[in-house]
């Protein structure tokens, strides 16, 4: 099997991002340290930097490459999503912080659950072009772990014994659902790196999506659980 080369700029960068991950998370670890009110200050407070940075970069990377084909779609759908998430997170800090009301569930999940189309838009119109990279048994390990994820976390959500509004249910069921239908065309997008087809920069986007599958994973059980709070050590994934 032919050895994967990382070249050293890619190398670097990989450093870099790994250094920045460790230092995120130190941070949260110590803010837990000292207490859940500390944490869901300090989380808060995080989540907005990695939005806005995720909201920069992507304008900055639309207006450089452009808005033609399908990576140009691609693009806009990614602004798209970013422009959702960030106000979701604006929307959670005022509710948390300043409202002084749980945020769950609130008009912060409206525009997380609404960012999910852009999502899908986004890396559905980036690997349209390289699906010839894709073999249909690829494609069905790939639905298959979505179709496990799923399951599993429905049947968390519909065996639960706590007294949910419809509401509540909604946004519960809503999460995992998005999760697994964006969760499918993540894993081909991975797989398609390890063919040398997809850029190194978004395969760390599409690993991203994967840990977010994670961090949606905890929140549910967490919030069923009554054990979620903002800067909870496990949501690190969702940054």
């Amino acid at each position: 099997m032919k050895k994967l080369q990382i070249d050293p700029q890619k190398k670097l960068i990989m450093q870099k991002i790994f250094f920045v991950i460790i230092c995120v998370a130190a941070i949260n670890l110590i803010a837990n340290y000292f207490g859940e009110e500390v944490a869901v200050i300090v989380g808060n407070f995080m989540y907005i930097p990695a939005a806005g940075s995720l909201l920069v970069v992507s304008i900055i990377v639309l207006q450089r490459l452009g808005t033609s084909g399908k990576h140009g779609t691609a693009l806009i759908a990614l602004v798209g999503f970013a422009i959702c998430w960030f106000f979701a997170e604006i929307t959670w800090i005022i509710q948390e912080l300043y409202l002084k009301i749980d945020p769950f569930p609130s008009t912060a999940d409206l525009f997380y659950l609404v960012g999910y189309p852009f999502l899908l838009m986004f890396v559905i119109s980036y690997l349209e072009p390289l699906k010839d990279g894709i073999t249909k048994e690829i494609l069905a390990l790939a639905i298959l772990a979505a179709i496990i994820v799923l399951v599993s976390s429905l049947y968390v959500v519909f065996n639960e014994n706590k007294e949910l509004s419809n509401y509540e249910f909604a946004l519960l069921a809503g999460y995992p659902i998005a999760d697994a239908i964006v969760l499918v065309p993540a894993l081909l997008g991975v797989v398609l790196f390890f063919k040398g087809k997809v850029n190194f920069m978004w395969t760390l986007f599409f690993v991203g999506i994967i840990s977010l599958y994670v961090a949606d994973t905890t929140f549910l059980y967490t919030q069923l659980e009554d054990t979620y709070y903002t800067g909870h050590p496990l949501k690190l994934f969702k940054k």
